[in-house]
């Protein structure tokens, strides 16, 4: 399914056949080596899932849909609360009409209820339990510290991303505004409480901004022709 949302998500970018079969061959590839330490984390999985359904919801504008996919997406991880942020920013910056943006904007106000509601109310029920640390580390910035200087945590990183990420940014000004509006409203917040709340080296809490973001980023540079090798000054 993920795959499948994925070539959808390429495809509303307007990028080639061959693009989405690179883009899902280099999502797998990440995937498969993203297992460090992971047991089976289906809802991982499911949360990659989530996103792109609701990338692909919000570029055809079926804002309806995005109340179910949020009480789904909410009862799955708790990371899913930027999926409403992401239709927020498209109606505040994205190029829609005035009553799309109140439409939207309406929408997203209600999946954030949504999602609070079922975010407080699941801790209500199940009440208070054990706190699982990252190998004994509590959020804040001594985990943050200890993911930059473990030396797995780049090897992880590398191996599961690649050169993807750097390959998109330098694409930066090939993207479609939609993309970029989901680039701010994912990546910064998405890195920045991983890095203080978890471990690093399980690169699969990444694949989300990773299918997201950074592989079709990268894919509209490259049919832009913005990202050959000369770029990088390689001999």
């Amino acid at each position: 399914m993920a795959h499948l949302c994925k070539r959808s998500t390429i495809k509303k970018l307007k990028l080639s056949l061959h693009a989405n079969l690179l883009g899902l061959s280099v999502l797998a590839w990440g995937i498969s080596y993203s297992l460090y330490n992971s047991d089976l984390s289906f809802n991982v999985y499911f949360d990659i899932v989530f996103y792109l359904v609701g990338a692909i919801l919000i570029l055809d504008k079926r804002f309806n849909w995005i109340l179910p996919l949020t009480a789904l997406a909410a009862f799955n991880r708790e990371t899913s609360v930027l999926i409403p942020f992401m239709l927020i920013c498209f109606a505040c910056f994205g190029d829609t009409q005035k009553e799309t943006k109140k439409s939207a904007t309406l929408y997203a106000a209600g999946s954030l209820i949504i999602f609070g509601t079922i975010f407080f109310g699941l801790r209500l029920y199940y009440g208070k339990q054990a706190f699982l640390t990252a190998d004994g580390f509590y959020p804040g910035l001594g985990l943050l510290y200890l993911n930059i200087r473990r030396g797995v945590t780049w090897e992880q990183l590398l191996i599961t991303f690649g050169i993807i990420p750097f390959l998109a940014i330098f694409a930066y000004g090939d993207w479609p505004k939609t993309l970029k509006i989901f680039f701010w409203v994912i990546v910064p917040a998405w890195f920045g409480v991983h890095f203080l709340a978890a471990l690093i080296a399980e690169t699969r809490l990444l694949l989300v901004p990773q299918a997201l973001i950074f592989i079709p980023g990268a894919f509209l540079g490259i049919s832009q022709g913005k990202t050959h090798p000369e770029d990088f000054h390689v001999l």
